[in-house]
């Protein structure tokens, strides 16, 4: 199974940003947009495993003592891969990198990933473009104006479920922050 662990958007809140989002899903249909349903902020991604029941253990004890926070939107920016991935950004909050570097540590010692974690909500994915396009979209991206937040009060433990169409996310497990 393909799984991750993520921070589920509420539902209001979910609507409040696709709300936001409107007009540049409209001006750029090209790019393939994250449905409202699947918003999320992912902390760790364990790819392909088969022991569900160990990891669930294993991240029980990892959260027992961990509070909830909050997450404010910061603004829009694009990762560039092998595609442009746009994304929303959160102000750096200590306790959620606290929580992704404990679980880094527990689940992937061994990891030769250096990256720092980046809070972020995937939103859209399009082809890498021109230089040219990219800052004019970059350039629009910093105009817009996203302001959500939210109280974090639960982690999930997602199943990627890989489709033609669209990837589906099913919940596996609920754990509660302080």
């Amino acid at each position: 199974m393909r799984l991750f662990l993520a921070i589920e958007l509420p539902k209001k809140v979910k609507r409040e940003l696709y709300n936001q989002l409107e007009l540049l899903i409209k001006k750029y249909p090209q790019f393939n947009w994250v449905s409202e349903e699947n918003f999320h902020v992912t902390i760790h991604f364990f790819g392909e495993r088969n022991d569900v029941k160990e990891i669930k253990n294993k991240i029980k004890d990892i959260l027992w003592d961990q509070e909830g926070f909050y997450l404010y939107s910061f603004g829009l920016d694009i990762f560039v891969n092998h595609k442009l991935v746009i994304y929303l950004n959160f102000q750096r909050q200590k306790k959620i990198e606290e929580l992704a570097r404990v679980v880094k540590e527990n689940f992937d010692k061994n990891s030769i990933n250096t990256r720092r974690f980046i809070p972020h909500l995937t939103l859209g994915r399009g082809l890498r473009s021109s230089k040219q396009q990219y800052f004019a979209l970059q350039k629009k991206l910093a105009k817009i104006n996203i302001d959500i937040s939210f109280h974090v009060k639960k982690i999930v433990l997602y199943q990627s479920i890989l489709t033609s169409i669209k990837p589906v996310y099913k919940k596996l497990a609920s754990f509660s922050l302080n």
